[in-house]
């Protein structure tokens, strides 16, 4: 072969190389099929991703974390209560959005999962297999900040002729931009980038410029300064977000057992606030729900946040500016003080004045350590309180335990201290704690329950509910135990023994208040306490009326407590507890 054809074949070779089908990454990660972690009760799988704020990506500590990050993550601590499955999920960055999917549906691995906001369409549910969506797919239409804002569509499409497209391929606001493309001006020049925000940055570039992008990456993007309009017109919408698996995958089952149950909803909505902020995340989900072509944005509420993030950004701009002024203007005035300092009476002056602050900071000071030791000595007395809950308990559960091994039942005496040591643990470790998650107040009173329904077999039957807006409540260690105790005792046993008795308990959030709601058909409480002073016992009703008067005092909201004994036969006994959130001021915390 003569040097020249040689030469000309590199060039052709050259020439054809970027239009070489794109290959899929390899990759080193483990993929541990849902069979195999199941049967080993514990596995590896490995999870795609590239950057993209904020749905997965380094933060400046070198953490990765984002809303898609915070998803996967959180399917371990479900495996592990659900089915004590012990997970690890490699994290490994795959380079790019086209080669994370096209690596998730070549590969023949089933513990594979990908990462990148993937939208779910017809097209790909033939390639690769969609998790649940967990957000909505929401695409909108931004130009550059000099464009009008256009009424209708018909406005735009008229106007394509003198614009430049902005894509990123393989994604559905490519789709997006051929559809426009293909019906409305086939000349469309359109140029392709990286990532979502290149497109963002080119359109605020280009006078001429417009692109789509999903609505919470164009919220990021204005946080962060790119100016861009985003037109009310021609927004696209699908199903939704998703991670992606290969279609051989045996993973997908349980993933969508996870996605579709209660605790994932509010996990998502949370996660998404919490890096979207709650007026975007109700922007976010809110057309979702609404379900309807004309609710595709709440139009005002996004352009009140679009206002809002614009003003602030021009505040801080504004602030910047004036700081370094107020810098100068400090100089120039500390300059002029120091000739004003060399007089002696100004400088005797500022020093009786120095003085008298002083003494007034001093004795503000001494005023308010007074209090805060006020404060200490009334939290000293309720872990004092705290630590005397129930001792009486263990004791009737040390003689149930000798009850079962005297029986020779080595099943149930082992069962029975088992949950007695988890219950015990878990009152030693929240003995030091002024308040406590009601969610762990809730498992520790599920112990209680089901170690007493060991103690007392067909005597009751008991059920806890909560409700969906309890996660960030609290609540002081052992309080709704101390009243369920008391319902226990005085009421459900002593029923006669043919009579069971019902004991219900549910926790609500109402109007900034934790409402713990108690009903049993057992004897009513006057009765029972007149029953223990005719038996001669002391009751322990005193205990937890002094938690509740000692936390009373020292705090402008106060708990609440109610009872409603049974005026019928048939009616049940009622006790409600009403606790203000926060539980503590952050002073007092």
């Amino acid at each position: 072969m003569k040097w020249y054809k040689m030469v000309l074949l590199i060039v052709c070779v050259l020439a054809a190389w970027p239009c070489l089908p794109v290959k899929a990454q390899d990759f080193t990660g483990q993929g541990d099929s849902w069979q195999e972690v199941f049967a080993n009760k514990k596995g590896t799988v490995t999870a795609l991703y590239d950057d993209i704020e904020p749905f997965i990506y380094m933060n400046r500590e070198g953490v990765l974390e984002g809303v898609e990050h915070e998803i996967m993550e959180s399917l371990k601590p479900y495996l592990k209560k659900k089915y004590g499955i012990e997970l690890t999920i490699q994290w490994e960055r795959a380079g790019s959005f086209n080669n994370i999917y096209n690596t998730v549906k070549t590969t023949r691995r089933q513990g594979i999962f990908g990462w990148s906001y993937y939208s779910i369409t017809p097209e790909r549910r033939k390639e690769v297999q969609f998790s649940a969506p967990y957000m909505p797919d929401l695409n909108v239409l931004v130009t550059n900040n000099r464009e009008p804002m256009y009424a209708t569509s018909q406005e735009f499409t008229v106007k394509l002729k003198d614009m430049n497209a902005y894509i990123m391929p393989g994604t559905t606001m490519e789709e997006d931009v051929q559809s426009l493309k293909e019906h409305f001006y086939p000349s469309l020049p359109v140029k392709k980038v990286d990532l979502d925000y290149d497109v963002l940055r080119l359109v605020a570039g280009d006078k001429n410029g417009f692109g789509y992008v999903p609505l919470s990456i164009y919220i990021v993007a204005l946080q962060k300064g790119i100016k861009v309009k985003r037109q009310n017109v021609l927004s696209s919408r699908r199903e939704g977000f998703a991670g992606v698996m290969p279609l051989h995958s045996d993973w997908k089952p349980i993933l969508d057992e996870y996605f579709m149950s209660e605790d994932f909803r509010l996990l998502t909505g949370t996660i998404v606030a919490r890096y979207l902020g709650s007026e975007v995340k109700d922007l976010v989900f809110g057309p979702a729900e609404q379900k309807a072509a004309s609710a595709t944005l709440h139009t005002l509420d996004l352009v009140s946040l679009e206002k809002e993030i614009v003003t602030k950004r021009l505040m801080d701009t504004a602030l910047e500016v004036q700081r370094h002024q107020s810098m100068r203007n400090s100089m120039l005035v500390a300059l002029f003080f120091i000739v004003l300092l060399t007089g002696v009476l100004y400088s005797r002056y500022r020093t009786k004045q120095k003085l008298n602050r002083q003494l007034q900071e001093h004795n503000q000071q001494i005023i308010g350590q007074h209090k805060k030791i006020g404060h200490m000595n009334r939290l000293l007395k309720l872990k004092v309180l705290q630590a005397r809950m129930n001792p009486h308990f263990i004791f009737n559960s040390l003689n149930s335990i000798q009850y079962f091994i005297a029986g020779d039942d080595k099943k149930a005496s082992l069962q029975y201290i088992g949950r007695f040591s988890a219950f015990l643990r878990k009152v030693i470790n929240y003995g030091d704690e002024l308040s406590i998650p009601v969610t762990a107040e809730a498992e520790l009173l599920k112990e209680y329950l089901w170690l007493e329904h060991c103690r007392f077999p067909g005597r009751f039957d008991y059920e806890i509910k909560t409700g969906p807006n309890i996660q960030q409540a609290s609540i002081l260690p052992l309080l709704s135990l101390g009243m369920a105790e008391e319902t226990l005792y005085k009421g459900l046993l002593n029923l006669p023994p043919a009579q069971k008795g019902k004991l219900v308990i549910h926790f609500n959030t109402e109007n900034n208040c934790l409402v713990v709601f108690i009903t049993d058909n057992g004897m009513a409480r006057s009765q029972a306490i007149a029953l223990e002073k005719k038996k001669g016992l002391n009751g322990q009703e005193n205990m937890l009326e002094s938690r509740i008067e000692l936390f009373n005092a020292q705090n402008g909201k106060k708990i609440i407590r109610k009872i409603k004994e049974a005026e019928h036969a048939g009616d049940d006994n009622i006790s409600i507890l009403e606790i203000p959130q926060p539980l503590f001021s952050q002073e007092q915390a």
